[in-house]
């Protein structure tokens, strides 16, 4: 955002707003700071402990950050914006709104994607557990995921180079993906545990999602305002 004459918005603003989400859904790792958090289960055992507070509230902070980013990439990003790149953009901005929604439900989840937490919870008939939650959980991922694949099939399209490195992302986050999803369908029969703690997949599947939202920020074609510029006047 920058000031000349008065505030507006600039495409460099969307490009920060994508890291600092980056950094915001990698707050997690923070637990190995804690008293007992190298534990085997983890500070986010305790949904209702203070770091879990803490999680939910970053991750409210994230989701609306990942919107500014979408909005501001749909808007003042590259001018000539492919179907995939446009694909990208609404999917960032779904994953974001979802998030956002699903951290203001009731529940003892602390990340607003863990789908695996949701559905035991709903089984377990955990208080303030709605339906509601598994399933706007589950669109958060997916629309992660076709984030992150429509912006690697946008970047080979645009024939950048860093485009292979978008595709490994893009994978690590289908394969993380998969595996969340997998293992939120077998706790949908719960195990007589109210919930569960953030596992090693949750925490793999941020990962990803960090990264997807990292070679967004850093990548800079799908900012670059590319196109001709109208010729400067000529002095007399």
């Amino acid at each position: 955002m920058s000031y000349a004459g008065h505030w507006h918005w600039d495409y460099r603003d969307g490009r920060v707003a994508a890291v600092a989400a980056a950094i915001v859904y990698s707050m997690w790792t923070l637990e190995v700071l804690l008293p007992g958090g190298a534990a085997v289960q983890g500070a986010l055992a305790a949904p209702d402990s203070v770091f879990g507070r803490f999680l939910d509230s970053a991750h409210r902070t994230g989701s609306i950050l990942v919107v500014l980013a979408a909005v501001l990439g749909l808007t003042l990003g590259a001018r000539r914006t492919g179907f995939w790149l446009t694909v990208s953009w609404w999917s960032m901005a779904v994953f974001g709104a979802a998030s956002f929604i699903a951290s203001l439900l009731p529940g003892r989840c602390a990340v607003s994607t863990d789908v695996a937490c949701a559905s035991e919870a709903l089984a377990e008939g955990v208080g303030g557990a709605t339906v509601a939650q598994p399933v706007i959980a589950t669109v958060t991922i997916l629309a992660a995921l076709i984030g992150a694949v429509s912006l690697a099939l946008d970047r080979r399209r645009a024939a950048d180079p860093a485009w292979t490195w978008v595709a490994v992302v893009a994978a690590l986050q289908a394969l993380a993906a998969v595996a969340v999803l997998v293992l939120a369908v077998r706790l949908s029969g719960g195990d007589g545990s109210p919930g569960v703690a953030l596992g090693f997949l949750e925490r793999a599947h941020l990962v990803t999602v960090a990264l997807w939202l990292l070679t967004t920020g850093v990548l800079p074609g799908p900012w670059k305002r590319s196109g001709t510029r109208r010729p400067a006047p000529a002095a007399r």
